[in-house]
């Protein structure tokens, strides 16, 4: 302090000497004094309190005061510690943080201490904030006040978890080890430091039966053999000597006096300062182990007896290197070397060159540790060739991998294998060619199993025919017979023989005849029967057949309407016909010899003369149809056969015929004739009227679909204006549609329907299809679904067209026949390579009974409110284009629940597809740049040209009209055209004789013709292109088409309306101002997937980003809403 402070001690006669002014001084400076030094002393008390924390916190100690009664009040630090609060804490609260098995004990310790105010002391398991427990010991101690009364309580507790931890684990090994040695098979032992077993030895004495005072010192010794005692005392007298590792193999005496060899190891304990404290022993019993190496080296003297003994070839060869360590005398000998030359052999050299591919599997498959074995042809060391049977085995030795491989020389039994596989062979073509049933049965008498003749022929299984359960197949009538002639047969030992009928697998009995003849066995013994049962039905048929075959033969002939006759070998009739005589009224007499030939119509002789005698020359037979006068004079038409009958010597000894009456079939087939003729003239109208009619309504659908087209080319139309023309052309579009349906009726009757396949984008095609189908759907208040694998390609070959008429129809009728609930369009693979269009509605459903007729034309299952939607042809046109395309619809449906529609099919992928804008791509079409080609229209109506005009005009184009093939042919040379579009059907000259007038004319002959009609047959178009018409382009015409035609005829470049979007060219718009490149990758890649759902969502998120995205956003959300993906990909590239 700066100034001295004033004695607290002045003695009264002082105080009185100072004056009150002075007092108040002395008492003012004092009391500063005393609050600076007490300000001091608070700061010192404060480091000293913050010091005494930290110094606890540094230790992991908690600290703990307490009050008299033991009531715990400072509880920071355990709070800290175990989570807990002041007031859970405080008192005896804190009991509760303690292991329950704990709290107890170290509560009674504690109210102990208190009680006895001394030093407290416990150990227990206290619960920390993150609920584990941890090992504390804790210490308290009483502050006492001058009284020697008790004040507080003060204490820590220290972390000792890590320390107990490892003490338990210390007892827990100690313990494991005290039961490892109690439990193993060996005897554990420790000896001091000069090597004399002093402790008690408790699996010594288990083992040796010796107690403590038998083996003490040296006394262990005493166990061992009397043989090995003074080597083992040697022994170990070194290993204590030199302080070294201990092992050493002697018999030991066991406590039932047996002697066990035993494994000694040993080492010693040393002291820090490298003497020897104690030596830890363990005696291993390896008698089995001993007996074993005894017993491995007796087989091992046998094995390799057996090795050299053999007659099959042994080699063991060396994996790793390929090289034959060893091989037996019989394997060198079987190949023509000696042993010394086999073992010079390169491995496999010996192996016939069509086997070396067995050698390598044998190597490889040994190499994996499995066993090998197969036949192969092996070569002798002079060219022969070696049928031998191989097995390899792999097996490991000093760390190696080895093949043992055996071979045996099987060339005799290859050669006894394939003659009895040739034996056995022409045995069973035997029996499958014979008709025969061959069987064999046991020496009694029980049919053996497999007999696959008898079991074919019965229809009985095994279970059936065993034993003697095969009579169940004879007749009941002959069961008996049949099994006293079996049985005596079986009995003496005699041939079988008999006959009866068989029950065929059909329920028909058949006659059999039944021979049977015993094998004998080398004593004489019966050990098998061998039998046939042969089919004589048709033999016993015939003998009946033949005694009533004259009779049967004269009833024919007396009651057939045909003629029976027969010739002798020169073709001379000679016997009584009554037949013939009853038809023709010719009298024997008349018709002996050739005289049947009068009855035969004039204009028929000659033909019938010479098939007959060529018949007879040739021995073959003789069919002819000629004319028969009959007996009232009229002539009928006869189909008349005669065969040969042939003697033994091969030569004819007759001819039998018959002559059929055929009169009415003739007349059938002439009336066949007029049918057909009159079915090919009611098909030709039909097609006449087929064109005729897609003629007259294709006209007028021209002149819709074509003012369609050109209004909406208009620069000034309003979106509603647009909207109405739109719709203008999408029923004329549906009209067109109808129409094309009935034609392909027509024509998938003809077989005339071909794919036109193309490379096209396959997800924008989908997306487009089903998002045509949602606007429908959603017209209608269902929901509609579209599902696509991402696995799809990109692009595939196939008809675009077709495909798309196939699913729209498929979609359409679902819609059509859902009135609540869903339609799923799934599109996925159904097998690897296949892609399933599937079609799933909530619908009314189909009757089951109607399935089989859907695919019928003009069939419509439906109800009374939906009759008259469509044509009833979608569904047979659209089978009709998937069978073609090699796949079939296929249908499931329940009433009231809906119907599913799939079919699988395999699409090329057009893997060099690549992605390019059309003409529409660029911009409406507005002008032809640096031309104005001449166009001529030739086509009797007015609006077929005025379309065409109208189209042309404000391109650029000078359009002429003419109404006829005349006309057309003056307009030609008053204003030659560069290009003609001409129709077909016009009056004063139609467009075949323009055609054909063109091509003639030397100036006019190289004019490009386009031909354009109402009429889509195939063959007006081939004849329009073979009269020299360049193309073919058919009504309505399509502003798209017309242009790309005359752009590849004419060699034409447009001029294009610059886009609206465009920033450089239409100053009305705003400027697109294009996203980051990565946002730009993104939409290119949904475009090239036809993912217009997800475009929509970027162009979506693009306004919600920038304000500057805004009309970039506004025509990437028109362009997908209109599933125009090639624009987009113009549009992103771009700004690429």
């Amino acid at each position: 302090m700066s100034k001295k402070l004033p004695s607290r001690n002045l003695p009264v006669s002082s105080l009185k000497a100072i004056d009150h002014e002075t007092l108040e001084r002395l008492v003012a400076e004092r009391t500063t004094a005393l609050q600076e030094e007490l300000s001091q002393k608070s700061s010192e008390l404060q480091r000293y309190k913050e010091r005494f924390e930290a110094f606890f916190a540094a230790t992991s100690q908690l600290v703990w005061v307490a009050d008299e009664a033991g009531n715990v009040y400072d509880t920071s630090s355990w709070k800290f510690f175990t989570g807990r609060t002041d007031e859970e804490a405080k008192g005896l609260g804190w009991l509760d943080a303690i292991h329950p098995d704990d709290r107890q004990r170290v509560a009674q310790h504690w109210k102990e201490a208190a009680a006895a105010q001394s030093l407290y002391h416990a150990e227990y398991r206290l619960l920390t904030k993150d609920g584990t427990y941890r090992y504390f010991v804790t210490q308290g101690v009483p502050v006492l006040n001058e009284d020697g009364s008790i004040r507080e309580w003060v204490g820590t507790a220290t972390d000792v978890n890590d320390r107990k931890i490892a003490e338990i684990a210390l007892q827990q090994s100690e313990q494991r080890f005290r039961s490892l040695i109690e439990a193993t098979a060996q005897v554990i032992w420790n000896a001091n430091a000069e090597g004399e077993l002093i402790n008690e030895q408790s699996s010594w004495s288990k083992f040796t039966g010796q107690s403590l005072a038998e083996y003490q010192g040296e006394g262990w010794l005493n166990a061992v053999h009397p043989d090995d005692r003074q080597f083992l005392a040697s022994k170990w007298a070194q290993a204590v000597r030199d302080r070294s590792f201990y092992e050493v193999e002697f018999r030991q005496r066991r406590h039932d006096g047996e002697y066990r060899y035993m494994n000694c190891r040993a080492i010693p304990i040393l002291n820090p300062d490298r003497t020897i404290r104690e030596w830890i022993g363990a005696n291993t019993d390896i008698t089995e182990r001993q007996q074993t190496e005894a017993a491995l080296r007796q087989k091992e003297a046998q094995y390799r007896s057996i090795f050299e003994a053999v007659n099959d070839g042994i080699t063991i060869y060396e994996l790793e290197t390929g090289n034959i360590v060893a091989v037996n005398p019989a394997q060198a000998k079987m190949h023509g070397y000696s042993v010394e030359e086999f073992m010079q052999l390169a491995p496999g050299s010996y192996v016939h060159s069509d086997c070396y591919r067995l050698f390598k599997d044998f190597i490889r498959t040994v190499k994996s540790g499995k066993q090998f074995s197969c036949q192969a042809i092996n070569l002798h060391k002079d060219g022969t060739l070696i049928d031998v049977e191989v097995i390899a085995v792999p097996y490991w030795q000093d760390g190696k991998l080895y093949a043992l491989s055996v071979v045996r020389d099987i060339s005799e039994r290859k050669q006894a294998e394939i003659a009895l596989q040739q034996s056995e062979q022409r045995f069973r073509s035997l029996i499958e060619t014979t008709a025969q049933i061959i069987w064999n049965t046991n020496a009694e008498g029980e049919l053996n199993p497999c007999q696959f003749g008898w079991s074919n022929f019965t229809g009985q299984t095994f279970s059936d025919y065993k034993k003697w359960g095969w009579l169940d197949a004879v007749h009941p009538d002959d069961r008996e017979h049949t099994a006293k002639c079996w049985a005596t047969a079986v009995a003496n030992q005699t041939l079988y023989q008999v006959e009866h009928r068989l029950r065929r697998y059909d329920g028909e009995y058949c006659y059999m005849s039944v021979r049977a003849v015993p094998i004998l066995a080398e004593n004489g013994e019966i050990r098998e029967w061998i039998g046939v049962h042969t089919d004589i039905t048709e033999r016993r048929q015939a003998e009946a057949a033949l005694q009533q075959n004259e009779e049967r033969f004269r009833s024919l002939i007396e009651a057939t309407t045909d003629i029976i006759w027969n010739a002798n070998a020169q073709g001379e009739q000679m016997l009584e016909l009554t037949n013939w005589s009853k038809f023709t009224g010719q009298t024997n007499e008349e018709r002996i010899g050739w005289g049947w030939l009068n009855a035969i119509h004039p204009e028929d002789h000659l033909h019938t003369t010479k098939i007959w005698l060529a018949a007879i020359a040739n021995r073959t037979l003789y069919e002819v149809e000629y004319r028969l006068r009959r007996h009232d004079g009229e002539y009928r038409h006869m189909t008349v056969r005669g065969v040969p009958i042939l003697d033994a010597d091969g030569n004819i000894s007759e001819w039998i015929g018959i002559c059929a009456d055929i009169t009415e079939r003739k007349e059938w087939e002439i009336a066949i004739t007029k049918a057909k003729e009159a079915a090919e003239t009611a098909n030709r109208a039909k097609s006449e009227f087929l064109a005729n009619m897609s003629h007259e309504l294709r006209t007028p659908l021209n002149g819709i679909i074509g003012y369609a087209q050109i209004l909406l080319r208009g620069r000034t139309l309003t979106e509603e204006d647009r909207s109405r023309i739109d719709v203008i052309y999408q029923c004329g579009s549906h009209l067109l549609t109808l129409i094309n349906d009935i034609l392909d009726l027509s024509k998938i009757e003809a077989g005339k329907v071909e794919l036109i396949p193309s490379d096209f984008h396959f997800p924008a095609f989908l997306q487009g299809v089903a998002e045509m189908c949602r606007i429908r759907a959603e017209l209608k208040g269902i929901q509609f679904h579209y599902q696509s694998t991402s696995e799809l390609p990109i692009a595939i070959h196939a008809d675009e067209k077709r495909l798309r008429q196939v699913l729209i129809n498929l979609l359409t009728n679902a819609i059509k026949f859902t009135d609540k609930g869903i339609v799923n369009f799934t599109v996925s693979f159904a097998t690897p390579g296949k892609i399933r269009f599937q079609v799933q509605d909530t619908g009314i459903g189909i009757a089951a009974e109607k399935l089989q007729t859907i695919f019928l034309p003009f069939e419509q299952v439906t109800d009374s409110k939906r009759q008259g939607e469509g044509t009833g042809l979608g569904l047979a046109i659209s089978q009709e284009i998937v069978e073609l395309m090699g796949s079939k619809i296929q249908v499931q449906s329940e009433m009231n629940v809906g119907s599913i529609f799939w079919f699988d099919v395999s699409f090329p992928e057009a893997t060099e597809w690549i992605k390019t804008s059309q003409t529409d791509d660029k911009g409406q079409i507005i002008g032809i740049k640096d031309s104005q080609p001449k166009i001529l229209v030739v086509d009797d109506k007015w609006e077929n040209r005025s379309v065409i005009s109208n189209l042309l005009g404000p391109i650029g184009f000078i359009v002429f009209e003419a109404t006829s093939g005349q006309e057309g042919w003056q307009k030609i040379h008053e204003h030659k055209p560069n290009l003609i579009i001409t129709d077909l059907l016009m009056p004063k000259g139609d467009g075949f004789e323009l055609i054909k007038r063109i091509r003639q004319s030397e100036t006019y002959k190289n004019l490009i013709i386009i031909v354009s009609s109402a009429s889509v047959f195939e063959s007006d178009q081939y004849r329009s292109i073979e009269a020299g018409g360049n193309d073919f382009m058919p009504k309505p015409v399509m502003a798209k088409e017309l242009l790309e035609k005359l752009q590849k005829y004419l060699q034409i470049e447009w001029i294009y309306e610059e886009k609206a979007a465009s920033p450089e060219h239409n100053l009305e718009n705003p400027k697109l101002f294009p996203p980051p490149a990565e946002q730009l990758e993104i939409i290119y890649e949904l475009a090239m997937k036809g993912n217009f759902k997800g475009i929509i969502k970027q162009a979506k998120l693009l306004e919600q980003t920038d304000q500057k995205y805004q009309a970039f956003a506004k025509k990437l959300n028109q362009l997908a809403n209109g599933f125009q993906d090639k624009e987009i990909v113009v549009l992103v590239q771009s700004f690429k």
